[in-house]
């Protein structure tokens, strides 16, 4: 399980899982004159108070890290105030409503290749058979080939598509993709 101390390490990875996304969106979402990193080690933190952020640890340093929980029953998709950056994730959250869901997961790109993501793949999975949660969901960018490839290659398929909102985000993605797969 990851601890506070892990913050500053997670921070990049947590930025690798949709690159210049989270970044954006955390400047956005900062408050008063908090900066967007700021902001970023907050949310990280309260994954981490909620215990939902565990690491993999190569030799004393964070090779990997996945961030799971289990999602609401019945999600909102509309909050009154909310960024409109995060509408068609949300539409896509309550279409996962009551599943285990895979909120971030990335490999530092020392540790590619040596099957972390892999292994907190599992344990994502395990944790949500062990929640009785029928399935484990996740939302995934169109621009991302390579992480889509590696869940297809687990058993998930597309299940629900949203198209991305930009606010001023530079990128070639179009859509959002929610991705399932049943627990057995």
């Amino acid at each position: 399980m990851a601890t506070l101390g892990d913050v500053d390490e997670i921070l990049p990875l947590a930025k690798s899982t949709v690159p210049g996304f989270v970044e954006h969106l955390w400047s956005r979402l900062a408050e008063g004159d908090e900066t967007k990193e700021n902001f970023g080690r907050r949310a990280q933190s309260a994954f981490i108070n909620e215990g939902n952020t565990i690491v993999a640890d190569v030799d004393g340093r964070i090779g990997a890290m996945l961030i799971s929980y289990q999602m609401a029953d019945s999600p909102n998709p509309h909050l009154p105030g909310m960024d409109d950056m995060l509408r068609p994730l949300l539409s896509l959250f309550s279409k996962a409503k009551g599943s285990w869901y895979l909120h971030g997961i990335a490999t530092a790109p020392e540790f590619v290749g040596r099957g972390l993501a892999s292994q907190l793949m599992d344990i994502a999975e395990y944790l949500g058979k062990s929640a009785r949660r029928p399935n484990i969901s996740l939302v995934v960018i169109d621009t991302n080939p390579t992480a889509i490839r590696f869940y297809e290659k687990r058993g998930y398929t597309t299940t629900a598509v949203e198209a991305v909102i930009r606010k001023n985000w530079k990128t070639y993605a179009k859509n959002w993709l929610l991705m399932e797969k049943a627990l057995h």
